[in-house]
């Protein structure tokens, strides 16, 4: 098992890929994390956007039982929003037999966008769990809105990833590991 999962973690994040007729930014990942610890660095300054949201504590959508309290964590995910202007929104998707492939699941993720948010200032994430959801590591991918281009870019987008790597396996809880994830990509890109 051991052996199994460090040949996982070996494998590199993702693929970045523009959706031209949407306009929606997206990015997906394979079922792996990268635990080596290599954070980039922002090269970048950026400044906070307006779109004249108001921030949703409700911002999490947990199929899997992971969190603790999704509320108070979307609650705390209030900082990012305040220093980017992105509404942060995180759906852990219980294990469906009927996404067999990737490209299903990029579908599902933009489809799911369309369907349940109605503004183009939110970074989407979405983590699909595998059928053997304890050990097995989902698939991973997020959406972008329109709006957010500005703050989150490309490189952005590739540190929101070393994050995740960073805190995916960490002894902090699901719900301090998404607000560390969140809080680190705000100081790290703004």
């Amino acid at each position: 098992m051991t052996a199994i999962l460090i040949a996982v973690i070996v494998i590199v994040l993702g693929v970045v890929s523009f959706t031209g007729s949407s306009g929606r930014k997206e990015q997906r990942t394979e079922t792996t994390i990268d635990t080596t610890g290599n954070i980039s660095s922002s090269s970048t300054s950026r400044e906070k956007i307006d779109t004249d949201l108001v921030f949703d504590s409700s911002c999490i959508l947990d199929e899997l039982g992971w969190f603790e309290d999704a509320d108070a964590a979307g609650e705390s995910l209030e900082d990012f929003f305040d220093v980017t202007g992105v509404q942060p929104y995180i759906y852990f998707k219980d294990y469906d037999e009927s996404l067999t492939t990737d490209s299903e699941k990029e579908e599902y993720a933009q489809q799911w966008y369309e369907d349940n948010i109605d503004n183009e200032g939110t970074f989407l994430f979405i983590y699909f769990a595998e059928e053997d959801t304890d050990n097995d590591v989902g698939y991973m991918y997020y959406v972008c809105g329109y709006d957010i281009e500005a703050v989150m870019d490309e490189e952005a987008c590739e540190l929101f990833w070393d994050y995740v790597d960073e805190y995916w396996y960490s002894d902090l809880s699901t719900d301090d590991m998404i607000t560390e994830i969140f809080n680190s990509l705000a100081s790290a890109i703004m």
